[in-house]
């Protein structure tokens, strides 16, 4: 039998195949938890405790007590990743998932519960293969029909388990072509984020991006507006529409897992600056400048051997070019 990888589930680290939650938890009958996800870069995380702050304030906006201190939390998802690291390949990393519900509350025919949270703990190796494409390519955009759920509904800065707004979004976007991603709009028709991360175009030498009203606030969303006020760029946030995308010089998404994206287009509507813009590869150097890994190089060899030296060739004339 192989080895499976640990996971934390309430209390004890278990193997994969023995953490269980139950059929009454309210996580999964009614969408009431949080989460949050950090990857690693080269086996070490990165801004854990940002991505930890952060969880907590969406339990704070949901009223969820895990029992658990930050610091506790915090030291519990390094030793997760820990136990699993023997699973990475040099080139591998994790995404570690911090996971709570409200748990057990009803009573069920033969069961009460008894009104603590679940809260899990548990590594998945980052889908490197599913985005290392785009960095050369670029991602095709639209906009889908379903909009983001407005700040009065429910509020954008937390991070929610219930993500059937995107993945609904995902799914228009995807029976136009498989390979699009949805950039949603609210409901007045302004952009917000995709079905997984944040957006950003340039226009006119500024680096524009949605405000946080409609939008997740990104840890890689605010490391990146952090890097390009060192690079002397103007950040501005604001209340955007298709029209701004269509005339803007270059675009990109951001996401903890695939870091930054360039964008090609948006509802078909080609983007002048090239894959990757110019200011677009600046921050992707940056990135790497900060991390000490090459994330792009990275995600490209876990590509089929008959792609795989093609791209890392593309890849290191653009950026040491």
């Amino acid at each position: 039998m192989a080895e499976e990888a640990e996971v934390y589930l309430n209390g004890s680290f278990v193997p994969e195949s023995e953490a269980k939650v139950s059929v009454f938890d309210r996580g999964f009958n009614g969408g009431e938890g949080v989460y949050d996800v950090t990857r690693s870069y080269r086996h070490k995380l990165f801004k854990l405790r940002e991505h930890i702050d952060r969880l907590y304030r969406s339990l704070r906006y949901t009223r969820i007590d895990c029992g658990i201190a930050p610091v506790d939390m915090e030291r519990l998802s390094i030793e997760v990743f820990e136990r699993n690291r023997r699973f990475l390949g040099s080139e591998d990393d994790f995404a570690v998932w911090q996971v709570v519900s409200r748990g057990v509350h009803q009573q069920s025919v033969s069961h009460k519960g008894d009104g603590r949270p679940s809260v899990a703990i548990y590594c998945l190796p980052v889908a490197f293969g599913s985005f290392a494409r785009q960095y050369l390519d670029g991602a095709m955009l639209m906009t889908p029909s379903t909009r983001r759920i407005p700040p009065q509904s429910l509020e954008a800065k937390a991070k929610i388990t219930n993500k059937m707004n995107h993945i609904i979004a995902l799914h228009e976007a995807q029976m136009v072509n498989p390979r699009c991603v949805p950039l949603m709009l609210d409901i007045d028709g302004n952009i917000s984020e995709t079905h997984m991360g944040n957006f950003f175009f340039v226009a006119r030498g500024r680096l524009c991006t949605p405000t946080e009203r409609n939008v997740l606030g990104g840890i890689t969303r605010s490391t990146i507006m952090d890097l390009a006020r060192d690079l002397g760029v103007d950040v501005e946030e604001g209340d955007f529409t298709p029209y701004d995308v269509y005339t803007a010089d270059e675009a990109f998404t951001c996401s903890t897992s695939p870091t930054i994206v360039p964008v090609k287009s948006l509802n078909g509507v080609q983007i002048d600056g090239g894959v990757p813009g110019p200011l677009t590869l600046r921050l992707m150097k940056a990135w790497i400048e900060l991390i000490g890994v090459d994330f792009v190089g990275q995600a490209i060899a876990h590509l089929p051997d008959r792609d795989k030296q093609q791209a890392l060739g593309d890849w290191a004339k653009l950026r040491d070019g």
